[in-house]
């Protein structure tokens, strides 16, 4: 994968701390920076590799710049990792890779007032009280990166941590609490900008994300829904999503304006606007919701005849409530392209930590309807095994078309989501 954002000094400045002359900088800067770029995607290896074959005396020194590094995302200066360097048992590849882990499952992508690492001081004091145990023991805690189940993520920090909670965060987001489309609109968050510029630079119409609407990473809310759906991204088609978004009447834009910023926030209370009618109006706002995002809405709906649940006359039908979608890619297209060269944008990195925390904390089950093979290299082999043998994960057949049927899922994968939803 190659980053598209990359180190602005040079290799030195970052690793060579401890020599006089680049010590301008503070530590907790240069891993701030650091930590940015391998979040970005970039990978330090090669550069790294490259300077100790053409300066050997410095290897030393770049390796316990690396350990010191560690130490401080982990919350403390921890120099164990020291003794494995320098007694030849880690070699600078593994020191590497285990940097770059440690910071894609700990750093937290900074917004305003919030740590840049997830807090994991507390389980490496209690390793340092356990140094009885045998070095090849240590080396094995010390020289993995922090298990998944030891990294403490709260609802609290993932609502905290959003970052499709605030307009703010948008280039270019819509205007007044009724638009739903428009032609000079950015609804791209700041931190996927130049992903998703590069991407519609370089692809036809066709898999260009289309930023002039709302983008739609969650549908329903995952933190509260029994089941989360894994897609791929938001569809879009031009008479549904521009056209009759733009024709319908203000009091029906306004409800699917609200629910979707309610559904950006995690804060909503169904995948669809309630089954209620505006003032004197001929269809309920659920109906009109569905005129223009009916994709999701015929999927379940022919599920629920399928698993013969009734439908409910409420304003929230409960079906619509234990369900809800988490999208590969928040932003909508006609088709899907994968970005270039592997690429992973910063908002798919809060998916990841939001199924993460659902995965921890919660008996949340998984259908992946869709991209099983981008899911599980996004999530990582601890969180989707885990799921897996929890039997916490449904993973639909690859076939042209997602569906929550029999065909779609397997007879026992469709058996197992009825007795969920029922």
């Amino acid at each position: 994968m190659e980053a598209l954002y990359k180190p602005t000094k040079s290799i030195r400045e970052y690793f060579d701390s401890f020599a006089h002359e680049f010590s301008y900088s503070c530590k907790e800067d240069k891993l701030a920076e650091i930590a940015n770029c391998v979040y970005h995607g970039y990978d330090f290896f090669d550069e790294l590799n490259e300077q100790c074959k053409e300066h050997p005396d410095r290897t030393e020194t770049i390796c316990g710049t690396i350990s010191n590094y560690i130490g401080m995302i982990r919350g403390g200066e921890f120099n164990l990792i020291d003794n494995f360097v320098f007694d030849d048992k880690i070699n600078l590849k593994q020191l590497v890779e285990l940097f770059q882990d440690e910071i894609r499952n700990l750093y937290r992508f900074p917004l305003a007032q919030n740590p840049y690492f997830a807090d994991v001081k507390n389980y490496y004091d209690e390793l340092v009280k356990r140094h009885y145990v045998g070095a090849d023991e240590i080396k094995k805690l010390w020289c993995s990166p922090t298990p998944l189940d030891r990294i403490p993520i709260s609802e609290e920090e993932v609502l905290s941590m959003n970052p499709w909670k605030s307009r703010l965060e948008y280039v270019e987001p819509l205007p007044g609490g009724s638009t739903l489309y428009d032609d000079n609109a950015q609804c791209v968050l700041k931190c996927d900008k130049a992903y998703i510029s590069e991407h519609n630079r370089n692809n036809d119409a066709e898999y260009k994300y289309r930023i002039q609407k709302w983008p739609k990473p969650f549908m329903g809310n995952p933190l509260t829904s029994r089941v989360v759906l894994l897609s791929l991204n938001p569809g879009f088609k031009d008479w549904q999503k521009r056209l009759l978004a733009k024709a319908l009447g203000i009091y029906y834009r306004e409800a699917i304006y609200k629910h979707l910023h309610e559904q950006t926030d995690l804060d909503a209370d169904s995948m669809f606007c309630p089954n209620l009618k505006p003032g004197e109006l001929d269809i309920t706002c659920l109906e009109a919701h569905t005129l223009v995002d009916n994709y999701w809405y015929d999927m379940i709906e022919k599920f629920r005849k399928a698993a013969e649940i009734p439908k409910s006359d409420e304003a929230f039908d409960p079906l619509y409530s234990r369900l809800s979608v988490i999208e590969y890619v928040g932003y909508a297209s006609t088709s899907y392209k994968d970005l270039a060269k592997g690429r992973i944008m910063p908002s798919q990195y809060f998916s990841r930590m939001l199924i993460q925390h659902l995965t921890m904390n919660c008996k949340t089950v998984f259908v992946v309807v869709r991209a099983e093979e981008h899911w599980k290299k996004l999530l990582g082999e601890r969180i989707w095994n885990k799921l897996e043998r929890e039997d916490r994960l449904i993973v639909g057949r690859k076939i042209r078309r997602q569906s929550l049927t029999a065909i779609g899922l397997g007879e026992d994968g469709f058996c197992k989501l009825v007795n969920l939803l029922k």
